[in-house]
């Protein structure tokens, strides 16, 4: 994969992490990390589309952001 095109990869997955978190201020680095650990090195690998939060919980992953579950809108209430 070229590296611009790796670059557009991980910017696209840093910001997904971004608004799942709720768009957190200066974590941009941390995203960026993240994102970077999510995309496999082999551009022919198959890559799954990144779960939110509320998938992680259904899923029993330990790692779902509870507490941006819980601030978010209730829908209906």
């Amino acid at each position: 994969m070229p590296k611009s095109d790796r670059e557009d990869s991980l910017r696209e997955t840093a910001y997904y992490i971004w608004e799942r978190e709720g768009r957190p201020d200066g974590r941009a680095r941390e995203h960026w990390h993240r994102a970077m650990h999510e995309r496999p090195a082999d551009p022919h690998a198959a890559v799954e589309p990144p779960m939110g939060d509320e998938e992680k919980v259904l899923a029993g992953r330990a790692d779902a952001n509870f507490p941006a579950l819980l601030t978010k809108d209730v829908l209906g209430g």
